[in-house]
């Protein structure tokens, strides 16, 4: 009997090597956080850094707030002009955007930024004022290999 348990012991060894892998290849598609996020919870240096810098990221979609407006990462980081509805972007796609970082400030919105947001995009930069966010030059889904 010990030694049944003893096998018993060693294959759920053995099996833990391909859980681990397998949990590590289940969080490759998890939001990480963005280095727009990274700058935002810095001192003010580290925004000032990373302010009217262009940034290439790549993050899963964790919101699409309108044809306008997503966000990406951990934390939402806000991107702005990616035409998510013409690109049919949806929650959890992979995604490299190209852009811009901006302060969130509501006069600049959309004359600044040039785009015309809906109530539910502009309600949703209000709440983020001040934050940083990325206007988006270039939106690319990156497929599943």
């Amino acid at each position: 009997m010990e030694n049944i348990m003893l096998t018993s012991s060693k294959m759920k060894i053995s099996a833990l090597p391909a859980a681990a892998a397998f949990a590590s290849a289940l969080m490759v598609g998890c939001a990480e956080e963005t280095p727009v996020q990274e700058a935002q919870e810095g001192d003010a240096s580290a925004q000032a850094a990373i302010l009217n810098e262009t940034v290439t990221m790549q993050n899963e979609v964790t919101e699409i707030v309108g044809p306008n407006l997503f966000t990406v990462g951990e934390d939402d980081t806000p991107v702005v002009g990616g035409d998510a509805a013409a690109q049919d972007l949806q929650d959890g796609d992979m995604v490299q955007v190209t852009g811009t970082v901006r302060q969130i400030v509501e006069t600049d919105i959309e004359t600044g930024w040039g785009v015309d947001f809906n109530d539910d995009e502009t309600s949703y930069l209000i709440e983020r004022e001040l934050d940083l966010g990325v206007v988006a030059e270039d939106v690319q889904v990156i497929e599943d290999n």
